[in-house]
Protein backbone atom coordinates (compact mmCIF):
# COMPACT_ATOMS: atom_id res chain seq x y z
CA UNK A 1 0.00 0.00 0.00
CA UNK A 2 1.21 3.48 -0.71
CA UNK A 3 -0.17 6.89 0.05
CA UNK A 4 -0.58 9.14 -2.95
CA UNK A 5 -1.66 12.73 -2.72
CA UNK A 6 -4.26 13.67 -5.32
CA UNK A 7 -4.31 17.43 -5.98
CA UNK A 8 -7.54 19.37 -5.88
CA UNK A 9 -9.05 20.91 -8.98
CA UNK A 10 -9.54 24.40 -7.65
CA UNK A 11 -12.54 23.40 -5.54
CA UNK A 12 -12.76 24.09 -1.81
CA UNK A 13 -10.10 24.86 0.73
CA UNK A 14 -7.04 23.01 1.94
CA UNK A 15 -9.06 20.88 4.32
CA UNK A 16 -11.09 19.47 1.46
CA UNK A 17 -7.99 18.82 -0.59
CA UNK A 18 -6.35 17.06 2.35
CA UNK A 19 -9.27 14.63 2.46
CA UNK A 20 -8.11 13.37 -0.92
CA UNK A 21 -4.81 11.88 0.18
CA UNK A 22 -5.76 8.53 -1.24
CA UNK A 23 -4.57 5.07 -0.42
CA UNK A 24 -3.52 4.42 -3.99
CA UNK A 25 -3.42 0.64 -4.03
CA UNK A 26 -6.64 -0.06 -2.14
CA UNK A 27 -8.74 -0.18 -5.28
CA UNK A 28 -10.27 -3.55 -4.43
CA UNK A 29 -13.07 -1.69 -2.61
CA UNK A 30 -13.87 0.06 -5.91
CA UNK A 31 -14.51 -3.29 -7.59
CA UNK A 32 -18.10 -3.46 -8.87
CA UNK A 33 -18.32 -7.06 -7.65
CA UNK A 34 -17.02 -6.28 -4.16
CA UNK A 35 -19.40 -3.32 -3.82
CA UNK A 36 -22.28 -5.53 -4.92
CA UNK A 37 -21.25 -8.22 -2.42
CA UNK A 38 -21.15 -5.68 0.39
CA UNK A 39 -24.69 -4.68 -0.50
CA UNK A 40 -25.81 -8.34 -0.64
CA UNK A 41 -24.51 -8.93 2.87
CA UNK A 42 -25.96 -5.66 4.17
CA UNK A 43 -29.35 -6.52 2.65
CA UNK A 44 -29.40 -9.87 4.43
CA UNK A 45 -28.59 -12.38 1.69
CA UNK A 46 -26.91 -14.65 4.28
CA UNK A 47 -29.01 -13.41 7.20
CA UNK A 48 -26.96 -12.48 10.24
CA UNK A 49 -23.29 -13.13 9.58
CA UNK A 50 -21.96 -15.81 11.92
CA UNK A 51 -18.40 -16.02 10.68
CA UNK A 52 -16.13 -15.13 7.81
CA UNK A 53 -13.09 -17.20 6.91
CA UNK A 54 -10.27 -16.13 4.59
CA UNK A 55 -7.53 -18.33 3.15
CA UNK A 56 -5.10 -16.45 0.94
CA UNK A 57 -1.67 -16.99 -0.52
CA UNK A 58 1.06 -15.13 -2.37
CA UNK A 59 3.63 -16.67 -4.66
CA UNK A 60 6.19 -14.19 -3.33
CA UNK A 61 7.88 -14.02 0.09
CA UNK A 62 9.70 -17.29 0.00
CA UNK A 63 10.11 -18.03 -3.69
CA UNK A 64 13.19 -16.85 -5.66
CA UNK A 65 13.35 -13.06 -5.60
CA UNK A 66 14.82 -10.68 -8.14
CA UNK A 67 17.35 -8.05 -7.11
CA UNK A 68 14.78 -5.38 -7.97
CA UNK A 69 12.25 -6.82 -5.51
CA UNK A 70 14.72 -7.76 -2.81
CA UNK A 71 13.65 -4.84 -0.63
CA UNK A 72 10.27 -6.53 -0.01
CA UNK A 73 12.04 -9.16 2.11
CA UNK A 74 13.10 -6.63 4.75
CA UNK A 75 10.27 -6.07 7.23
CA UNK A 76 11.80 -2.77 8.40
CA UNK A 77 11.29 -1.24 4.94
CA UNK A 78 7.52 -1.64 5.15
CA UNK A 79 6.82 -3.25 1.75
CA UNK A 80 6.03 -6.75 2.99
CA UNK A 81 3.39 -9.42 2.57
CA UNK A 82 1.58 -7.90 5.56
CA UNK A 83 1.38 -4.40 4.13
CA UNK A 84 0.89 -5.32 0.45
CA UNK A 85 -0.85 -8.64 -0.15
CA UNK A 86 -2.53 -9.00 3.24
CA UNK A 87 -3.34 -5.29 3.46
CA UNK A 88 -5.15 -5.23 0.14
CA UNK A 89 -7.03 -8.46 0.82
CA UNK A 90 -8.20 -7.48 4.31
CA UNK A 91 -9.38 -4.13 3.02
CA UNK A 92 -11.91 -5.57 0.60
CA UNK A 93 -12.90 -8.24 3.14
CA UNK A 94 -13.59 -5.43 5.63
CA UNK A 95 -15.77 -3.69 3.08
CA UNK A 96 -17.93 -6.79 2.73
CA UNK A 97 -18.23 -7.99 6.36
CA UNK A 98 -17.14 -5.00 8.47
CA UNK A 99 -14.08 -3.82 10.36
CA UNK A 100 -12.31 -5.92 12.96
CA UNK A 101 -12.85 -4.59 16.47
CA UNK A 102 -9.93 -6.50 17.98
CA UNK A 103 -7.26 -8.90 16.80
CA UNK A 104 -5.37 -11.94 17.99
CA UNK A 105 -2.47 -12.56 15.63
CA UNK A 106 0.35 -15.00 15.08
CA UNK A 107 3.03 -14.39 12.48
CA UNK A 108 6.14 -16.26 11.42
CA UNK A 109 8.97 -16.16 8.93
CA UNK A 110 9.22 -19.78 7.89
CA UNK A 111 11.68 -19.13 5.06
CA UNK A 112 14.38 -16.91 6.56
CA UNK A 113 16.63 -17.60 3.55
CA UNK A 114 15.41 -17.00 -0.02
CA UNK A 115 17.08 -17.75 -3.37
CA UNK A 116 18.25 -14.65 -5.23
CA UNK A 117 16.86 -15.32 -8.68
CA UNK A 118 18.90 -17.91 -10.56
CA UNK A 119 22.25 -16.71 -9.26
CA UNK A 120 22.74 -19.63 -6.90
CA UNK A 121 23.02 -17.14 -4.06
CA UNK A 122 20.62 -16.69 -1.15
CA UNK A 123 19.51 -13.62 0.76
CA UNK A 124 17.89 -13.22 4.19
CA UNK A 125 14.17 -12.56 4.62
CA UNK A 126 12.79 -10.98 7.79
CA UNK A 127 9.30 -10.23 6.44
CA UNK A 128 6.55 -12.52 7.72
CA UNK A 129 5.46 -15.27 5.32
CA UNK A 130 2.75 -16.65 7.63
CA UNK A 131 0.05 -14.35 9.02
CA UNK A 132 -2.88 -15.72 11.04
CA UNK A 133 -5.43 -13.29 12.44
CA UNK A 134 -8.78 -13.63 14.16
CA UNK A 135 -11.10 -11.17 15.78
CA UNK A 136 -14.63 -9.93 16.28
CA UNK A 137 -16.64 -7.90 13.79
CA UNK A 138 -19.02 -5.11 14.88
CA UNK A 139 -22.02 -7.44 15.16
CA UNK A 140 -20.10 -10.10 17.09
CA UNK A 141 -19.33 -12.40 14.15
CA UNK A 142 -15.83 -13.88 14.01
CA UNK A 143 -13.40 -13.22 11.17
CA UNK A 144 -10.39 -15.49 10.75
CA UNK A 145 -7.66 -15.00 8.16
CA UNK A 146 -4.62 -17.06 7.21
CA UNK A 147 -2.32 -15.54 4.59
CA UNK A 148 0.61 -17.66 3.39
CA UNK A 149 3.70 -16.81 1.41
CA UNK A 150 5.26 -18.78 -1.45
CA UNK A 151 2.61 -21.47 -1.53
CA UNK A 152 2.87 -24.16 -4.19
CA UNK A 153 -0.81 -25.06 -4.39
CA UNK A 154 -4.24 -24.18 -3.05
CA UNK A 155 -6.48 -21.17 -3.60
CA UNK A 156 -5.01 -17.76 -4.20
CA UNK A 157 -7.84 -16.15 -2.27
CA UNK A 158 -11.01 -17.50 -0.70
CA UNK A 159 -13.58 -15.73 1.48
CA UNK A 160 -16.34 -17.87 2.97
CA UNK A 161 -19.18 -16.01 4.68
CA UNK A 162 -21.49 -18.15 6.81
CA UNK A 163 -24.81 -16.71 7.95
CA UNK A 164 -28.02 -17.73 9.63
CA UNK A 165 -29.83 -17.91 6.29
CA UNK A 166 -27.20 -18.56 3.66
CA UNK A 167 -23.62 -18.72 2.48
CA UNK A 168 -21.38 -16.76 0.15
CA UNK A 169 -18.04 -17.93 -1.21
CA UNK A 170 -15.76 -15.53 -3.06
CA UNK A 171 -12.63 -16.85 -4.75
CA UNK A 172 -9.81 -15.52 -6.91
CA UNK A 173 -7.14 -17.46 -8.72
CA UNK A 174 -4.47 -15.09 -7.42
CA UNK A 175 -3.69 -13.85 -3.95
CA UNK A 176 -4.49 -10.35 -5.18
CA UNK A 177 -8.29 -10.21 -5.53
CA UNK A 178 -8.12 -6.43 -5.92
CA UNK A 179 -6.26 -6.87 -9.21
CA UNK A 180 -8.23 -9.57 -10.99
CA UNK A 181 -11.68 -11.06 -11.38
CA UNK A 182 -13.37 -12.92 -8.56
CA UNK A 183 -15.88 -15.74 -8.69
CA UNK A 184 -18.95 -15.62 -6.45
CA UNK A 185 -20.95 -18.63 -5.28
CA UNK A 186 -24.01 -18.32 -3.09
CA UNK A 187 -26.81 -20.30 -1.49
CA UNK A 188 -29.84 -19.57 0.63
CA UNK A 189 -30.84 -22.04 3.31
CA UNK A 190 -29.63 -25.56 2.60
CA UNK A 191 -29.53 -25.18 -1.18
CA UNK A 192 -26.25 -26.10 -2.90
CA UNK A 193 -23.87 -23.31 -3.81
CA UNK A 194 -24.38 -21.92 -7.29
CA UNK A 195 -22.65 -19.20 -9.25
CA UNK A 196 -23.92 -15.65 -8.84
CA UNK A 197 -23.28 -13.05 -11.53
CA UNK A 198 -22.98 -9.30 -11.19
CA UNK A 199 -26.30 -7.67 -12.16
CA UNK A 200 -26.38 -5.14 -14.97
CA UNK A 201 -25.80 -1.53 -14.06
CA UNK A 202 -23.02 -2.07 -11.51
CA UNK A 203 -20.02 -1.89 -13.84
CA UNK A 204 -19.13 1.44 -15.44
CA UNK A 205 -16.24 -0.04 -17.42
CA UNK A 206 -17.28 -3.54 -18.52
CA UNK A 207 -14.84 -3.44 -21.45
CA UNK A 208 -12.01 -3.50 -18.87
CA UNK A 209 -13.36 -6.49 -16.95
CA UNK A 210 -10.72 -9.14 -16.33
CA UNK A 211 -7.81 -6.70 -16.66
CA UNK A 212 -5.62 -5.35 -13.82
CA UNK A 213 -6.88 -1.80 -14.44
CA UNK A 214 -10.59 -2.60 -14.15
CA UNK A 215 -10.90 -1.76 -10.46
CA UNK A 216 -8.33 1.02 -10.75
CA UNK A 217 -10.48 2.76 -13.36
CA UNK A 218 -13.41 2.72 -10.94
CA UNK A 219 -11.18 4.11 -8.18
CA UNK A 220 -10.01 7.04 -10.29
CA UNK A 221 -13.59 7.71 -11.38
CA UNK A 222 -14.63 7.78 -7.72
CA UNK A 223 -11.81 10.21 -6.91
CA UNK A 224 -12.93 12.46 -9.76
CA UNK A 225 -16.55 12.36 -8.62
CA UNK A 226 -15.59 13.08 -5.00
CA UNK A 227 -13.61 16.15 -6.04
CA UNK A 228 -16.31 17.46 -8.34
CA UNK A 229 -19.42 16.54 -6.34
CA UNK A 230 -18.13 16.77 -2.77
CA UNK A 231 -18.94 13.12 -2.10
CA UNK A 232 -16.79 10.65 -0.12
CA UNK A 233 -16.82 7.30 -1.89
CA UNK A 234 -13.10 6.68 -2.59
CA UNK A 235 -10.72 5.73 0.22
CA UNK A 236 -9.24 8.87 1.77
CA UNK A 237 -6.53 9.68 4.29
CA UNK A 238 -8.77 8.75 7.23
CA UNK A 239 -9.29 5.35 5.65
CA UNK A 240 -5.53 4.98 5.24
CA UNK A 241 -5.10 5.63 8.95
CA UNK A 242 -7.79 3.07 9.80
CA UNK A 243 -6.13 0.39 7.70
CA UNK A 244 -2.66 1.04 9.09
CA UNK A 245 -4.03 0.93 12.63
CA UNK A 246 -5.27 -2.56 11.88
CA UNK A 247 -1.86 -3.60 10.56
CA UNK A 248 -0.21 -2.07 13.63
CA UNK A 249 -2.61 -3.99 15.88
CA UNK A 250 -1.63 -7.24 14.14
CA UNK A 251 2.07 -6.52 14.61
CA UNK A 252 1.52 -5.63 18.27
CA UNK A 253 -0.63 -8.69 18.97
CA UNK A 254 1.89 -11.04 17.39
CA UNK A 255 4.79 -9.44 19.27
CA UNK A 256 3.07 -9.27 22.66
CA UNK A 257 0.99 -12.45 22.50
CA UNK A 258 -2.30 -10.82 23.45
CA UNK A 259 -5.61 -9.62 22.07
CA UNK A 260 -5.35 -6.01 20.90
CA UNK A 261 -8.56 -3.92 20.70
CA UNK A 262 -8.49 -1.48 17.78
CA UNK A 263 -9.79 1.22 20.12
CA UNK A 264 -6.51 0.91 22.00
CA UNK A 265 -4.73 2.43 19.01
Amino acid sequence: MALRRRPGRGHGDGRRRSRHAYLHRLHGRSSPTIRWLARLVADGYVGDVLSATVLASSIEWGSPVSERMRYTLDRTLGATMLTIAFGNAIDLVSMVVGELQDVVASTATRRPIVPLGRTGQTVPMTAEDQIAVSGALPDGAILSVHHRGATVSGPGFSLLIDGTEGTLEITSASGYPHLGPVTVLGARGRAPLSRLTLPDGHDDYPHLAGTPIHNLAHTYAAIRNDLVDGTATAPDFAHAVRRHRLLDAIVRSAAEGRRVPLAEL
